[in-house]
């Protein structure tokens, strides 16, 4: 009875020892995580180009074949100044023609005018009649506004002989020249451009994201290429009301202050926004969880200061309110705060409290950095 009682009681224990093995915790699952930084938008750079503010242009209002272009890039131009000719030929003939039929009409008014005198004559005798003078009147009234016509269609040919030079509208400096001596332009085609030196815009392309955090007249710091050292202070004039579909940038224009000599037009300067931005916090859109239309991130907790391969950590859920930024990323607004560590892998499958393993942070340069 004894040795029974005895195996019974082995047996139970053998029983509870399997039971607690069976129940060991689950091994802890490693993880992929970034501490996030704060994104120094002030500290960014853009380069860009040197554009005058207003240009324009300049082209014939007809037909013809170009003989000669009095100006090339970079030549300096005055109001009246002489740029281009066309063949004047044809538009010539035409003014002839519209001079010779005017003499005609007028002619016509004349002749028209001693026939009403003799036809009122001959009325005051009464050899005529009322009707005679009636018509007679009639006829001189056709002709004069026939003259008038014909004055209209000299005005107009003659117009249309000065179209045959093209002239500067307004002081600048040629940037394009569209059309060569012998070539036919059409009317509108554009034969030179001319732009004012003064004002220039400094034009860069920024990031949409980035162009949104902008305020109306933020400043600017904006330095030739070519000597860095010798910057211009610049304020935001015009933000592209839409982003290129392709790059996903905006093209931002910001007005020159007393730009010197090294600020040509069409020369190469860097642009960097002068002004305290606000923090900015971006991340991979896969470290964002949404669930029923709210973003989450998975925030790591683990003792930051060993230098262990791998650290012991749990996550929690903690919600965010999200931007759009770079491709790929979006902005953080708010939810988190910098020296904070994300999930940036696998937050589909991630429980709250979750014990997890966090491998070493890679060099700043590596794949699963955050910023």
């Amino acid at each position: 009875m004894i040795h029974r009682l005895a195996f019974v009681a082995l047996a139970g224990l053998a029983l509870v020892a399997c039971q607690e093995k069976t129940q060991a915790p689950p091994a802890m699952r490693p993880v992929m995580s970034a501490r996030v930084a704060v994104d120094d938008a002030s500290q960014q750079s853009f380069v860009g180009t040197v554009e005058a503010r207003d240009k324009a242009d300049f082209s014939f209002q007809v037909l013809g074949r170009l003989m000669t272009r009095n100006v090339d890039v970079g030549d300096l131009v005055h109001p009246g100044d002489l740029i281009a000719t066309i063949d004047a030929t044809t538009l010539d003939l035409a003014t002839r023609s519209a001079e010779a039929a005017l003499g005609n009409r007028r002619a016509e008014r004349e002749n028209a005018a001693a026939t009403v005198a003799r036809v009122e004559a001959l009325r005051a005798t009464g050899t005529a009649t009322d009707a005679n003078l009636d018509d007679a009147r009639a006829a001189f009234d056709a002709t004069d506004a026939a003259v008038r016509q014909a004055d209209a269609d000299l005005a107009k040919a003659r117009d249309a002989l000065g179209y045959a030079e093209l002239k500067a509208g307004f002081a600048g400096v040629v940037t394009a020249t569209g059309a060569e001596p012998g070539q036919t332009v059409a009317a509108g085609q554009s034969v030179v451009t001319i732009a004012k030196p003064d004002p220039r815009d400094a034009v860069i392309d920024m990031p949409d994201w980035m162009a949104g955090t902008l305020v109306a007249g933020a400043s600017f710091v904006v330095a030739p290429q070519i000597a860095p050292d010798q910057p211009v202070a610049g304020r935001l004039r015009e933000i592209a009301p839409e982003a290129d579909p392709v790059t996903r940038t905006r093209r931002v224009k910001i007005a020159l202050s007393e730009p010197t000599s090294l600020f040509r037009l069409g020369s190469t300067i860097e642009v960097r926004v002068d002004q305290q931005t606000a923090p900015a916090i971006t991340l991979p859109e896969v470290a964002i969880l949404t669930r029923d239309g709210t973003r989450f991130v998975w925030v790591v907790t683990v003792d930051e200061a060993s230098h262990a391969a791998r650290r012991e950590g749990s996550v929690a859920l903690r919600p965010v309110t999200t931007a759009p930024a770079d491709a790929g990323r979006l902005r953080i607004l708010s939810g988190l705060s910098a020296g904070e560590r994300v999930a940036i892998a696998g937050v589909h499958s991630l429980e709250e409290g979750q014990k997890v393993l966090v491998p070493a942070d890679k060099p700043k340069s590596a794949e699963g950095d955050a910023s």
